[in-house]
């Protein structure tokens, strides 16, 4: 560290520092907007690797002709009964679907093109497109290409064709799978320009608030934002070349998490550069990088660490997230250690800092009553707790997005209309010989064989809606079904259902998993970083306390719940959590008292903390009620963590504790 500050901080040497960050953001800025382009085609990504669903999803892909398609639904319906030119409406709209390539359409009225797969039954068979009440039908398109890209253009095509669904008389809607994609990349379009926006101004308001200076202001936001770019460049790079995978929703954190930790890597670094600071700037600079720089690098490093940890996950979408993060930690890192001083000794920040009353008066409270104080605030954390007690329904396709777009509006009519199993049919692949004997059992619909002949595709319209908690539960029975109908020889069920049952079973393996090794990890870093096997015990403790408590809050608050949101909650909360008891901590055994440490370092790790929760409120912004529900309950914690747990109970802990603490 002591060369890295000589380095930053040398007269010379910083021109050179901030100079070669500079040229680095200028080379990388292109590749910021290419990142979201990538980023934007999430196929495949909310899916498990190794469930049923995906070989199903792989085998359809892969052996039968038109691969695994991609499913619209046009839903046309009005308030009575269709008429002749109703009819004649679907018909045109039927040709001119048919006219995009390759497409493969069947219409109410059965007018068919591209390569149709062959029905048995027909789908007049007990499965006509046309509603009990004559007041809807609709057409089912198959699409070949299954990339977010193409499918958004389809589907803007397709909704261009057909009526408004707010027209009078007849009226269309577009839903079905492709049309879950659309919108949901509809939802996502922009969210890193927004995001990026209500960052930078809520970061700018609340530091100048701090601060009272625009300098002091400003600079902590263009240091992170020269890392951000010089991030995004190399995320894009490596994703590009096949590494990972970039998602829409691993970049949108991207820039909450990279700025929520810069900004506060560059408050601590700030605030004992103010302490330092004399007549020598250079000087001053030096001696605070060496005694924070250990601490922020070691932060950082737990976040990188814990974020890797996904790389063990089976759900995609999680997988892939860790190293788009542990990329982001670690340049804001880099850029808080030697862009962040260099900047601050070449522009001649010099404000002293000023010294409060408030947290001498708070370290006065928490040494004169620590076991009162540690027992209110662990009886408050277990309360909020307890909500965890709660069994919270799962979110489904339609439950995503906060407004509802056009694709759930049809497929709420749909169901009304039609038996609720017609918007997500199970795919059921068996072996070309169990067919005959296999498909009455099943009730399915033979939708033909493999081009090596050795598999046969049967598809399954449920009674129940397909998308629902207790469809999903009923598939390890429905798979036994399946076995038990061919004998069991091979047969493996896929479909919408399946997937949100392997998708519950992938993200609970995942878990079970990870966290014990993201709480191994973090337990061995604190213990080398703070030379103690007690210490690690009581901030693991309390950060976990701090996560179950708003977890709680977050079950009470929302009826469903994204099943993966617990664990993203979970790695956030801990890794940033720990943080900051890094930095207090650190400064206690430096200072030799805790109340010394908490005093001198009150001020800021509050502001950092008020910071990066205002970072993750920003996600309340978007429109899908997974990133909505992840920003809540981060922030809550995160809220928790500064203004309870490090202010009062960690402190508390210490002093009851002693020297055993450090």
């Amino acid at each position: 560290m002591g060369t890295i500050a000589r380095l930053a901080t040398g007269r010379r040497s910083k021109w050179v520092v901030i100079a070669a960050w500079v040229v680095a953001a200028l080379v990388a800025f292109p590749f910021q907007s290419k990142l979201q382009t990538l980023a934007s085609d999430e196929s495949g990504a909310f899916e498990s690797r190794n469930a049923e669903s995906t070989r199903v999803a792989d085998l359809i892909e892969q052996r039968f002709p038109g691969g695994a398609d991609t499913t619209t639904t046009v839903l046309y319906t009005r308030d009575g009964p269709f008429t002749p030119a109703d009819a004649e409406r679907v018909a045109q709209d039927g040709a001119k679907l048919c006219q995009r390539k390759p497409v493969r359409v069947i219409t109410a009225v059965q007018l068919g093109c591209g390569e149709l797969p062959k029905l048995t039954p027909p789908p007049s068979a007990g499965l006509g497109s046309e509603s009990g009440d004559l007041t809807t039908q609709f057409t089912t398109m198959w699409t070949r290409d299954d990339a977010t890209e193409a499918v958004v253009r389809d589907v803007a095509a397709t909704r261009a064709i057909v009526p408004d669904p707010d027209a009078d008389g007849l009226r269309a809607y577009v839903t079905g799978e492709a049309a879950f994609a659309a919108d949901q990349a509809a939802a996502l379009e922009g969210i890193d320009e927004t995001l990026l926006a209500v960052t930078l101004v809520m970061i700018l308001i609340l530091l100048l608030a701090i601060y009272r200076s625009p300098v002091l202001a400003l600079l902590p936001l263009l240091v992170v934002g020269i890392a951000y770019l010089v991030a995004a460049a190399v995320v894009y790079a490596l994703a590009n070349a096949g590494a990972f995978r970039a998602t829409g929703q691993a970049t949108a954190i991207l820039i909450v998490l990279m700025f929520g930790l810069g900004t506060d890597y560059c408050l601590l670094l700030l605030a004992r550069y103010r302490e330092e600071l004399t007549d020598d700037p250079h000087a001053a600079m030096t001696t605070a990088l060496q005694r924070t720089g250990p601490a922020i690098v070691s932060a950082g490093g737990i976040v990188v660490v814990v974020m890797l940890t996904l790389g063990v996950a089976d759900y995609n979408a999680t997988r892939w997230m860790g190293p788009v993060l542990a990329i982001g930690t670690a340049i804001t890192v880099l850029a808080g250690i030697t862009l962040l001083p260099a900047s601050l000794v070449s522009f001649g920040v010099r404000a002293r800092r000023t010294k409060s009353e408030l947290w001498p008066r708070i370290g006065a409270f928490v040494k004169a009553r620590p076991a009162a104080l540690a027992a209110a605030v662990l009886a408050l954390l277990i309360a909020g707790a307890l909500g965890n007690l709660r069994d919270n329904g799962t979110l489904d396709f339609a439950e995503q997005f906060r407004s509802q777009p056009e694709s759930v509006a049809g497929l709420r009519v749909m169901q009304e209309k039609f038996p609720p199993g017609r918007s997500g049919p199970l795919d059921v692949v068996i072996e070309i010989g169990d067919v005959i004997e296999g498909l009455p059992l099943l009730g399915g619909v033979y939708f033909g064989e493999s081009l090596d002949g050795q598999l046969s595709l049967i598809r399954i319209f449920g009674e129940g809606d397909p998308f629902a908690d207790d469809t999903a539960a009923s598939i390890p029975e429905r798979r036994q079904n399946a076995r038990n109908a061919v004998n069991g020889g091979t047969a493996l069920v896929g479909g919408p259902s399946a997937e949100i049952y392997d998708t519950k079973q992938a993200l609970a393996r995942d878990a079970k998993l990870i966290v014990p090794l993201a709480l191994g990890l973090v337990f061995l870093i604190v213990a080398a970083l703070l030379r103690s096997l007690i210490a690690p015990v009581y901030v693991i403790g309390t950060v976990l306390l701090s996560y179950a408590f708003a977890l709680g809050v977050s079950s009470l608050v929302f009826k469903d719940s994204d099943p993966a949101m617990p664990l993203f909650t979970f790695l956030f909360l801990v890794a940033l959590g720990v943080d900051y008891n890094i930095f207090l901590l650190a400064r206690i055994r430096e200072e030799g008292d805790v109340i010394k440490g908490l005093v001198s370092t009150g001020g800021v790790i509050t502001s950092a903390g008020l910071i990066l929760a205002g970072t993750f409120c920003t996600l309340l912004a978007t429109e899908l009620e997974s990133l909505f529900q992840v920003g809540f309950t981060v922030a809550l914690g995160l809220l928790v963590d500064t203004f309870l747990i490090r202010i009062f109970l960690v402190p508390s802990i210490a002093l009851l504790l002693g020297s055993k603490a450090r």
